[in-house]
């Protein structure tokens, strides 16, 4: 009799884990879902980076073939994905760094520069009690922001020689070896960043204040050059941040190129060490109506063909500029939702982006910048169902970038996240959805 009631415990518990899989739908990407992946940041219960410490909101290729990256959370990490193991390496902590944001990038002999600062992934909650009066939300919301950098020294520049860091294994308690460069910006983290080659210098804007500074590799010295922004503009969608551009781009000539006040691209000239203003208005919704002081920022800036520049704004907008002619075009909005998140140039001739807004799913598109210009290509969310062994759907990134093979990286900024790939040339399905989906 025991027997009998043992044997039926066993049947519907084995039937209890076998209906879900029955059941449930995953929630699968537009297109072949073999060309999606994800890898665990490090090897687990051994290696791998706590999942408080997992975000990534930086991303880079480098000429050695690997991807490096670096996380934000309580403690940032360095991380690198070799393509010869398939497999995220940590390469041990950032001291001293909660946060690595957009500001990574290769100088000459291979050397990485990493711009720090605190974890600017997270959203702060703003005092209730305001007092009355005209634009006293904003000065609340100002004095909110700089209350959490009291007492921070400034983020700062290091450089980590990958011929050096790479040959070792570590552990999580381990620290990266990396030469610190000296603060950027008192009081500031180093909030976007990108490199001259030509002319061996770097170039950053830091997060709150919008400072730009310089750093002269040659020389090892920092350069203050004033405020990038004047104007205090929180114009969203997270509502907790000041509008500040996250990316910089420099030009053959010299000039350094991102967006300014009243979303006006702006540009830094060497010859005359000052900030010039165009009448390139960068897309967004501009509130003409209204006596309202909020405009869009740059998200990422790429070069493509020739003078060819590629951007979007922080409205969700794609555009292209010619900065000789002085002339910008856009190109569309491949969704409602506000952001994109992360943008990078394709070998296949295609932006790929990663749009939404932290209250719902991200989705990966696509933008045909070759002759057939085919336009924007919705390839869904980035789920992942390797069932039994593992599955993911991913909801928030903040990183691009494109690999010497062309499989395009991208970097989850949750919760013990993961660096997801897609390897191009698949087609996304007819229809767009994916039939397998639950609607």
């Amino acid at each position: 009799m025991n027997m009998h009631i043992n044997k039926l415990i066993i049947l519907f518990f084995l039937a209890g884990l076998s209906y879900p899989a029955l059941a449930q739908k995953s929630v699968n990407p537009h297109f072949e879902a073999h060309r999606l992946d994800y890898r665990d940041l490090g090897y687990p219960a051994a290696t791998e980076i706590a999942a408080d410490n997992t975000p990534i909101a930086s991303l880079m290729t480098h000429s050695n073939g690997r991807i490096y990256g670096a996380t934000s959370g309580k403690q940032s990490y360095l991380i690198s994905y070799d393509y010869l193991t398939n497999k995220v390496y940590p390469l041990g902590q950032i001291e001293g760094s909660q946060g690595v944001h957009n500001s990574m990038v290769e100088g000459a002999n291979g050397l990485v520069y990493i711009g720090t600062g605190l974890n600017e992934l997270i959203q702060i909650n703003f005092s209730k009690d305001v007092p009355h009066g005209r634009q006293m939300i904003e000065y609340q919301m100002w004095k909110d922001i700089k209350a959490r950098y009291e007492g921070f020294e400034g983020g700062r520049l290091l450089v980590y020689d990958p011929s050096e860091g790479d040959q070792q294994v570590y552990l999580p308690e381990d620290k990266a070896k990396l030469k610190d460069l000296g603060v950027a910006v008192a009081g500031n983290s180093v909030y976007a960043m990108a490199i001259d080659e030509v002319r061996q210098k770097i170039y950053g804007i830091t997060y709150p204040d919008a400072i730009f500074f310089e750093y002269n590799i040659a020389s090892k010295s920092f350069k203050n050059h004033g405020k990038w922004l004047q104007t205090m503009s929180y114009s969203g969608p997270e509502r907790s941040w000041r509008s500040v551009p996250r990316a910089l781009i420099c030009l053959a000539d010299g000039k350094v190129l991102s967006s300014g006040d009243d979303g006006l691209m702006q540009y830094f000239d060497p010859e005359d060490a000052k900030i010039h203003v165009t009448k390139m208005r960068i897309p967004g919704e501009y509130w003409i109506t209204q006596k309202y002081e909020g405009y869009p920022v740059a998200e990422q800036l790429l070069f493509g063909s020739e003078n060819e520049i590629y951007g979007s704004s922080s409205d969700g907008f794609i555009f292209k500029l010619d900065f000789e002619k002085q002339k910008m075009a856009v190109l569309g909005k491949p969704m409602v939702e506000r952001r994109v998140r992360g943008m990078t140039m394709g070998k296949d001739q295609k932006l790929y982006m990663i749009c939404g807004e932290k209250n719902n799913i991200c989705r990966l598109f696509s933008y045909d910048v070759s002759e057939s210009h085919s336009g924007f290509e919705d390839y869904g969310v980035l789920g992942v169902d390797r069932s039994p062994y593992y599955a993911k759907i991913g909801y928030q990134f903040d990183a691009m970038c494109t690999a010497a093979d062309g499989t395009i990286f991208i970097g989850e900024s949750d919760r013990r996240a993961k660096l997801f790939f897609y390897v191009p040339g698949g087609s996304v399905f007819p229809g767009v959805l994916n039939p397998t989906n639950p609607r």
